[in-house]
């Protein structure tokens, strides 16, 4: 098992892993940032959090809701994923939001999970904490992404609570809870629970998509040359290299190819062989 770095997890975004809404700054080093939606609930007041508008130092609107104190609040994030059955994705806490109070996460995306991500987010302290709606610099969780040993035949969906999408199931019959599962059981907004297709035309259709390929292949462009012949001459330098060390490589492997051992240890012949004496003459019949 290994962990996908930056490059890695841009080049598996439309393969292995769809990701949705990108934003600047989703992606970092090794992981995907995961961010907090307007759907939030409280389980100690049995009801959703209410969101509130403030203005940043730029003079920006943004939206945030309150952890009450010394509760644990339901909270789906704002972006979807879905993974292949060659991927999972163990989820981590930030260290900013547990500096204040929030409890470590320990939970994770199976293989072949499509749609948003429920993550309880746990109050320990004895002030609210608030958490920022869809802020990049203020995440609530990073998802790392895992590539398996070998391809998951997917179990768990044996168990089909772990497979509900959108993890509705541990919200449904709460009071007040209604109005968060007609949200996201909407037509419109199948990308978040199951409906994995739309979810990937969604990601590959955004400008921050796009955006992310071409940095890839920008940098990728900048190491060949700007200059189109220049880029095959490098392409060229680059096979010639590859062609020299493998032919280096024929050249070296025999000589320390241990030898046939028929050649170290002839063959000896054990066969009795009855030879003539010139001197004695033998008599039809003899066996001496």
């Amino acid at each position: 098992m290994s962990v996908l770095s930056y490059q890695d997890i841009i080049s598996e975004l439309g393969k292995g892993i769809y990701f949705h809404p990108l934003k600047p700054g989703s992606v970092k080093d090794c992981d995907l940032c995961l961010t907090a939606s307007e759907c939030a609930y409280s389980l100690t007041e049995e009801q959703p959090l209410t969101i509130h508008t403030e203005q940043n130092l730029q003079g920006e609107e943004r939206k945030y809701f309150d952890i009450p104190k010394n509760d644990t609040a339901l909270v789906w994030t704002s972006e979807a994923v879905w993974l292949s059955n060659e991927f999972r994705g163990p989820i981590h806490s930030v260290v900013k939001q547990v500096s204040y109070g929030l409890g470590h996460i320990g939970t994770r995306v199976n293989p072949n999970w499509s749609g948003v991500l429920c993550i309880a987010l746990h109050n320990v302290s004895d002030k609210p904490i608030r958490i920022y709606v869809g802020d990049v610099n203020n995440p609530i969780a990073h998802l790392a992404i895992e590539k398996l040993n070998s391809k998951c035949s997917n179990p768990s969906k044996i168990h089909k609570h772990d497979h509900t999408p959108g993890r509705l199931d541990v919200i449904r019959g709460r009071p007040k809870s209604q109005e968060i599962v007609d949200y996201f059981l909407a037509p419109e907004n199948g990308w978040m629970m199951d409906k994995k297709d739309r979810l990937k035309q969604l990601m590959l259709d955004s400008k921050e998509y796009k955006e992310l390929k071409k940095s890839v292949t920008d940098k990728l462009l900048g190491f060949l040359g700007s200059h189109k012949p220049d880029r095959w001459s490098a392409v060229g330098a680059i096979g010639g290299i590859v062609g020299g060390i493998a032919g280096i490589l024929g050249l070296i492997i025999p000589i320390f190819k241990p030898s046939d051992s028929s050649n170290l240890n002839p063959k000896t012949d054990t066969t009795l062989q009855r030879q003539a004496n010139p001197n004695k003459t033998v008599s039809p019949g003899s066996n001496k």
